[in-house]
């Protein structure tokens, strides 16, 4: 059949039939597409996938960044701790090579107060520069019956020269009692359960009262009181405990000191002994004369060496009487003129003596001169006023009152009052008015009583002792030297 045009009908549907090339197109690029949506999904699945575990990681990230910031809280708060802990323990180090310092500059003040004398005095300001104390007591309770003495006070007044007050004497038996340092500070209630001050200058704004050993037994109590800055503490304690550990060297010391200068005075104290062997009145009369007039000397504020000097020459102010006969000596009657010149010479046969020992030369020149009178009407030299030496002066008046209130052969002994009015009347003839002041305000303290066993009470150091101990420590070598 002819065509005419149009397009060819299914002779079953009636539907029109394409071009068998028409067909294969369409199917190719249904294909195509479903090919790139395929490839689009796979894509968008990939970026899918991708994008969630970017979102794991960085979570992951994040927690790691918080975990690491945690860390990094953690170790600058234990460098602060670090730091905080570095000062703590560098200003604890720096407190305790500053408190080291001060105890070996002590220290070497004590070994040094051998030849000085002052051990309590000492002790009492090594105690108040280690724990910032301004004030303070050292209480001795040594003596048969244990009575508390003032052996040395800073910053209050009265003391050492007068008997400890209820409110120190408390104090000191409460740690007696004890056995233990009591410490009592302003925060603290019930701190004054010891006691209540009474004296202006015993109201104390903080204190610590503790014992005081010294070669391994009780020798007294130290107060210290008024801390410059904050609170008594245990290291404060403790420092109490090393001055007492190395006050107990320096005593020892001492003690072999002395032992050094009785040997270097054996001679001169057998030349005593015999003395006090041919005149009763002399047995005990110069340790009496010794210690009132160290007790003086003390009073008139005057150094230790001339404390010393003043101790030792009233010590052997009468050894000259050696060369008196023991009938004139105890002559129960008035003295011939001849007499009287013989005994008057114990001056010069004492200074004689004495000056042959070189480290007792200055105490020759005080025994010779202790009988001058102030008015110059003395012997041997009729001296006067301040050409006397001040020892000689001081041993002139204590000898005269231990004289008097001693009985004699040809007199009975005066009173102690009555004694003292005789020195005051003869004060500015005799003696030295301003000696006997001095003697007259110590002559009835608790100090002036011989009952105690305690040697650093009597003489100090051995007058020119201090120069042959200088000498031998010169002449030694330095431990550096011994060391190279």
């Amino acid at each position: 059949m002819q065509n005419s045009g149009q397009p060819d009908t299914d002779s079953n549907s009636g539907m029109p039939t394409l071009p068998p090339q028409a067909g294969d197109g369409l199917d190719a690029t249904a294909r195509r597409v479903r090919e790139d949506l395929e490839r689009v999904e796979e894509d968008m699945l990939a970026l899918r996938i991708g994008a969630e575990r970017e979102l794991v990681r960085r979570v992951e990230a994040e927690a790691e960044l918080a975990t690491e910031r945690e860390k990094a809280r953690d170790l600058a708060q234990q460098l602060r701790q670090s730091e905080i802990s570095r000062d703590m323990d560098r200003t604890m180090a720096d407190r305790q090579r500053q408190r080291a310092d001060r105890l070996g500059r002590l220290v070497k003040q004590m070994h040094r107060s051998l030849f000085s004398g002052h051990i309590p005095d000492l002790i009492l300001k090594a105690c108040l520069n280690l724990t910032g104390a301004k004030r303070g007591l050292y209480v001795t309770t040594r003596g048969p019956d244990k009575q508390l003495i003032v052996k040395a006070a800073v910053g209050i007044d009265g003391y050492p020269n007068r008997p400890p007050s209820p409110f120190i004497t408390a104090l000191c038996r409460k740690v007696l009692s004890d056995n233990d340092a009591f410490v009592c500070n302003e925060s603290e209630v019930n701190c004054h359960a010891a006691g209540t001050p009474v004296e202006p200058d015993e109201h104390f704004r903080n204190y610590i009262v503790a014992p005081a050993v010294l070669l391994k037994q009780l020798d007294g109590i130290i107060i210290a009181a008024d801390k410059d800055q904050g609170e008594f503490n245990e290291e404060d304690v403790d420092s109490l405990v090393s001055v007492g550990d190395q006050a107990s060297v320096a005593v020892d010391n001492a003690r072999l000191n002395r032992e050094l200068q009785a040997a270097y005075l054996s001679t001169v104290s057998v030349l005593a002994d015999a003395v006090q062997a041919k005149d009763p009145y002399t047995q005990g009369h110069c340790e009496q004369v010794s210690r009132l007039a160290r007790l003086t000397a003390d009073e008139l504020k005057l150094t230790g060496p001339e404390r010393d000097v003043v101790c030792y020459s009233a010590l052997l102010h009468d050894v000259g009487k050696i060369g008196v006969s023991d009938g004139v000596l105890n002559k129960p009657g008035p003295l011939l003129p001849e007499e009287r010149d013989l005994v008057r010479s114990h001056v010069r046969v004492g200074h004689d003596m004495l000056n042959k020992v070189a480290a007792l030369r200055a105490v020759a020149l005080i025994v010779l001169h202790h009988h001058e009178w102030f008015d110059g009407s003395g012997y041997p030299d009729r001296l006067s006023g301040t050409d006397i030496p001040m020892a000689a002066r001081i041993v002139g008046v204590v000898d005269a009152y231990c004289a008097m209130t001693t009985r004699r052969s040809y007199k009975d002994a005066y009173s102690s009052a009555d004694a003292a009015a005789e020195l005051a009347r003869c004060a500015g003839t005799q003696f030295d008015p301003a000696v006997v002041e001095a003697f007259l305000a110590i002559y009835q303290t608790p100090q002036a009583r011989d009952w105690d066993d305690d040697e650093n009470a009597e003489c100090g150091v051995l007058p020119g002792f201090r120069a042959l101990a200088a000498e031998e420590s010169a002449s030694k070598p330095s431990a550096q030297t011994l060391q190279s």
